[in-house]
């Protein structure tokens, strides 16, 4: 009597639980979930400059003087990095330091609204003949109309993220569905920054949940 009752409940447990997958996996069959995505051109967007002085020790104060005028001019033009090193031949590690084996590096950050600037200041080096090196690393967009552009195109990836939804519930048995969940994901996927800076080019991405209406 005992066994058969131990058997009852094990079956009971069993179908509750069948009972309980069954109706989940029912639960998920009227959901849909999308990435919807969207990245625009921005043409309008300047640019940010690396500017770097690697050189003898003699001509910093030269490089110096003419970065503290060009801050006049460009306030947004931040430095980043100042050292002093020594750069050693093999054959001069007997040799005590000289003021001649001194090396600076010196490296400024600035943002410029267009490539006149870039070209500005290339020439200006070239003409003061100091050692330097100058990089586009990326674009910039002013804060405001970064906020701007970030929510048209924000909209635009939901926009295209509700197209797939339009698109899949057609072989769904629900006609109909309902957002009930959106989450932004990381911008700089699938293809990683140096693409969408170097493109000029901003993307969005999100990840939307919707429920099939029958």
């Amino acid at each position: 009597m005992k066994r058969i009752y131990i058997w009852a409940l094990i079956l009971c447990g069993s179908a509750a639980i069948l009972a309980g997958c069954q109706k989940q996996e029912i639960e998920e069959e009227n959901y849909l979930e999308v990435i919807g995505e969207y990245d625009e051109v921005t043409p309008d967007a300047g640019y940010r400059l690396t500017l770097s002085y690697n050189g003898p020790m003699s001509m910093r104060d030269k490089f110096q003087a003419w970065a503290d005028s060009m801050r006049k001019v460009l306030p947004g033009m931040v430095k980043t990095n100042d050292n002093i090193y020594i750069n050693y031949m093999p054959e001069q590690m007997s040799k005590r330091p000289s003021s001649e084996l001194f090396q600076v590096g010196v490296t400024y950050i600035v943002n410029v609204a267009d490539s006149a600037t870039y070209e500005q200041l290339a020439r200006d080096m070239l003409k003061r003949q100091i050692p330097f090196s100058l990089n586009m690393t990326g674009t910039f967009i002013e804060p405001q109309k970064k906020l701007a552009l970030q929510q048209k195109i924000l909209a635009k990836a939901i926009d295209n993220a509700k197209a797939k939804l339009d698109f899949l519930k057609g072989g769904r048995p629900g006609s109909r569905y309902e957002i009930v969940s959106i989450e932004e994901l990381d911008n700089l996927q699938p293809y990683g920054p140096d693409y969408f800076d170097f493109n000029r080019r901003m993307v969005a991405r999100v990840r939307v949940k919707a429920r099939l209406i029958d």
